[in-house]
């Protein structure tokens, strides 16, 4: 599965994620979510799927418990090579990759943006089932090889071969955003020659397949009585439901952008403090008059760093007359800043990334402005208004005399 730059919503959803390790330059990394996950498998296959396998009947408790973890383990670096193969593909194709991240529905890849043409969102989409499906082949030849006597090792390759063939048939059903949902895409922008129009159908179709998952969930637990797959199908559902607006909202945003910068809406903000100022008097003027959240801190002219409403937050209320903005403040190296060419996508992706209502745009180190969520809301308001994608459109030149 695959976001595009990262929104609100997905910042927001992968905001409590920790990194394991980093691999061809991309990280990645959990979301506190996917232990929930990991202890459901293993406790299915430990307490249900290998008692019951003729082979391993009779192991002590502990090995069956053993044997669920490795398993499950095995099945997460499973999800992780489907979104590898993602992430490989798109960087090969020029795109960038921000991080893969496991969570409670199996795994995301984190782009820095769209593809360019519907080949190239295909090939990126269809590589991730294709290879689910390629593992479950080394899986099946390898547990082939094996000689009969060895149970323990057989039953965890048959898992994954089931599980991989699962997880591989699933990516393709046509649910924006997965794989499937990304290939319908593909072939929809074709058809229709048009990214949005494409997105619009696929996030559409996404919708159907979603409201379809909740449907059968509801029959599952009121009919059969299966309340546990009745609750995973309708909370896969209802993600999907979720994600498919998430990303279409994101890629009309995107369209409306294309080609507006930071220059276009950035304003000259007159609104800094010195790194000198007294905590009570940011709060004062700053915050409680001036009604914000942020302000920039500058020195010289430069900017030096950004005091927020949460720094200010962790200093004990007797203190704020004595301690100063220089001492609460987040150094200038851990300021998320753009420059004034920059998209205005950058600036909205920076902004949701920190869960932030304003970022700096900085120019050779010295402050320019800053642009807040709600320029870019009107920014995007306006363009709708007027039906504007792109760049505006010049006048011709006048004929030369």
């Amino acid at each position: 599965m695959r976001f595009p730059p990262a929104g609100v919503g997905c910042a927001r959803m992968l905001g409590n994620s920790i990194r394991l390790f980093r691999v061809a330059g991309i990280d990645v990394g959990v979301h506190v979510s996917w232990l929930v996950i990991f202890a459901l498998v293993t406790w299915s296959l430990a307490v249900g799927v290998f008692p019951s396998i003729a082979g391993l009947k009779g192991l002590p408790e502990w090995e069956y418990w053993v044997l669920g973890a490795i398993t499950a383990l095995l099945l997460f670096a499973s999800v992780i090579v489907h979104e590898l193969a993602h992430s490989l593909v798109a960087k090969s194709r020029g795109l960038g990759v921000r991080s893969i991240t496991l969570f409670i529905f199996g795994g995301v890849s984190n782009l820095a943006g769209e593809a360019k043409k519907p080949s190239t969102e295909f090939i990126i989409a269809i590589v991730g089932p294709l290879t689910s499906f390629a593992i479950a082949a080394v899986a099946y030849v390898a547990d082939a090889a094996l000689p009969a006597s060895a149970a323990v090792p057989d039953a965890v390759l048959s898992y994954l071969v089931y599980i991989n063939l699962a997880l591989g048939a699933f990516n393709l059903i046509p649910g924006f955003p997965l794989d499937g949902g990304r290939v319908f895409r593909a072939l929809a922008w074709t058809w229709t020659g048009s990214l949005r129009r494409g997105t619009e159908i696929a996030a559409f179709v996404g919708h159907l397949v979603a409201w379809g998952l909740l449907l059968l969930g509801f029959y599952l637990i009121l009919v059969r009585g299966d309340l546990f797959q009745g609750i995973w199908l309708g909370a896969i559902g209802w993600f999907l439901q979720n994600a498919a607006s998430s990303s279409l909202q994101q890629v009309l945003i995107e369209q409306r952008l294309r080609g507006a910068r930071v220059a276009d809406v950035v304003e000259p903000d007159t609104t800094v403090v010195a790194p000198d100022l007294p905590l009570v008097t940011l709060i004062e003027d700053s915050f409680m008059r001036g009604n914000r959240r942020a302000v920039p801190v500058v020195s010289d002219g430069r900017l030096v760093g950004m005091v927020t409403v949460g720094d200010v937050k962790e200093v004990p209320r007797d203190r704020w007359p004595t301690m100063t903005v220089g001492e609460v403040m987040g150094g200038r190296d851990g300021v998320v800043s753009v420059g004034p060419r920059d998209s205005l996508q950058r600036a909205l992706e920076a902004l949701a990334k920190g869960d932030f209502e304003q970022v700096p745009v900085v120019e050779d180190g010295k402050l320019v402005g800053v642009v807040t969520r709600a320029d870019i809301v009107r920014q995007i308001q306006l363009r709708e208004a007027l039906d504007l994608e792109g760049v505006l459109p010049r006048p011709a030149a006048s004929p030369a005399r």
